[in-house]
């Protein structure tokens, strides 16, 4: 359909030759793996969104994709200056060549390429729902049109009444003539017939007949010999007519209802909405590889000089963070060519779509575009896929030495807060055994400078009454030690 249109066979080469260049092995659709959703999210548009019919119409659409479409027309034209002079800030006194500030752009221009991420994304459900909104009404004014062709279709009695009406008719003819033989299904047959002069034929006759009943009730109508209204000619009209308001009854509102119907799907393009659905997909896709781009090119930089900066695998992070950049161009130069050939096709047939002239049946159209969008998004998984996974392998490495730096510090914080228990708990070990000896030497000296009247009494072994505080004091130590056994080796009795 698009001459420039990148097809799934030229993709599924590709796959084959960047996995061949980079080793990547892509298992065979055949194998049965194990699918999680841990990894699917709404921030990066991997999750499965469930969209209702919602009539975003095509002038909205393409507001919407223009906006992203502004974002990366200096991606699209290889316009490094427009890119690079967007996020470079010159100032007053001139640009700033420090490390600091590239960083600082780097990671300003990451910021804005994840807005236009979300932005993009939530275009992406916008337009799912117009495309289920056009077929939606498609569907309904098919139906719609179905039950009312069908219903047109019931006229094989109404003949039948005719031929009895008219063989009936003993008038002259002059005012009840006989009836004309309404079409047949051959004539309404087919997918799509064209149902307004079978609808009018079956009216004109309507009137015809409920004109023809007045006249049938005329008195004079029976004057000539010649011209009479004979006993089975009522009876017949009567049939005739009653079959016919019945059929008219059953139509009208089928007809208005599929008018209805088709006047409102005619306001919508199910093949244009899902343009825009392929465009806003391929501004997704290339969103993915800006993102990435300018944040691995935030986190090089912000490596210069940095702790962070460990030998990891053989190589600096910072040197593993700057091999990414030729597969992430190769992935941006890939996703672009999908994009400008969206941009192209909307801009071509947004005014018109081909089948909208030849056909009003988009099913065989829609259905074919939409499986070659299918064939080319799931292809587009695998070729991603590679600079993707090159870049996580990468994050991988910058997350385990973070964590591993992480480790050693908090060992580090740890070792340090035992030491401070150790030294707190040897401190109080010495305070207490300084307020011992304080105690000691307070009862020696109230000892000495006492009444000396106790002199007189008798000493011995067994005598305990000069000796009580001293037991006190050693139950007082011993109770200590007990609670910190490490004292026995500093406290001796």
């Amino acid at each position: 359909m698009f001459n420039n249109r990148i097809r799934t066979a030229a993709l599924a080469g590709a796959i084959a030759i960047s996995t061949a260049a980079s080793g990547v092995a892509i298992p065979a659709f055949a194998q049965e793996t194990a699918v999680t959703t841990n990894g699917f999210n709404d921030a990066d548009g991997s999750t499965a969104q469930p969209v209702g019919p919602v009539n975003h119409t095509e002038a909205e659409l393409q507001t919407a994709t223009d906006a992203t479409g502004n974002y990366l027309e200096a991606f699209q034209t290889g316009d490094i200056q427009a890119i690079v002079g967007a996020y470079v800030d010159a100032g007053e006194d001139g640009f700033d060549p420090s490390e600091q500030a590239i960083f600082e752009a780097f990671e300003a221009a990451r910021n804005e390429a994840t807005q236009q991420f979300v932005f993009s994304r939530n275009t992406i459900t916008k337009t799912r729902g117009s495309v289920n909104y056009a077929l939606k009404v498609n569907q309904e004014a098919t139906e719609a049109f179905l039950a009312y062709r069908d219903a047109l279709r019931q006229v094989g009695t109404i003949n039948e009444l005719i031929d009895a009406a008219n063989a009936a008719n003993r008038t002259d003819r002059a005012e009840i003539k006989d009836y004309i033989q309404l079409y047949d299904t051959t004539d309404i047959s087919g997918d799509a017939p064209l149902l307004a002069p079978a609808y009018k034929e079956l009216k004109d006759l309507q009137t015809e007949v409920d004109a023809d009943f007045e006249w049938l009730g005329e008195f004079a109508i029976d004057n000539s010999g010649e011209s009479y209204v004979q006993r089975y000619h009522i009876p017949a009209v009567e049939a005739l007519k009653a079959a016919i308001d019945s059929l008219v009854d059953t139509v009208e509102p089928l007809r208005a209802d599929a008018v209805n119907k088709n006047l409102e799907a005619q306001k919508s393009d199910v093949l244009v909405r899902q343009l825009f659905l392929e465009r806003a997909t391929a501004q997704r896709d290339t969103l993915r590889v800006v993102e990435a781009i300018f944040a691995s090119a935030a986190r090089y930089v912000e490596l210069y000089e940095s702790d962070e900066n460990v030998n990891v695998e053989g190589d600096t992070l910072r040197n593993h963070y700057v091999t990414l950049l030729p597969s992430l161009f190769g992935g941006a130069s890939i996703n672009v060519g999908v994009l400008n050939d969206a941009d192209e096709a909307t801009e071509l047939y947004y005014p018109e779509w081909d089948t909208e002239l030849a056909t009003n049946d988009e099913d065989a159209a829609y259905a074919e575009e939409k499986r070659q969008f299918a064939l080319l998004t799931y292809a587009k998984v695998f070729i991603n896929g590679i600079w993707q996974e090159e870049i996580k392998y990468v994050q991988n490495l910058d997350e385990g030495a973070r964590a591993e730096a992480a480790r050693v510090e908090a060992e580090r914080l740890a070792e340090e807060a035992y030491r401070a228990e150790q030294l707190r708990i040897a401190q109080e070990a010495a305070d207490a055994q300084k307020a011992i000896a304080d105690a000691l030497a307070k009862e020696a000296e109230n000892n000495d400078g006492g009444d000396n009247s106790s002199d007189d009494k008798e000493t011995g072994s067994s005598d305990i009454g000069s000796w009580g505080p001293f037991a006190a004091i050693a139950a007082i130590i011993a109770a200590i030690a007990a609670i910190f056994p490490f004292l026995s080796g500093i406290v001796k009795f």
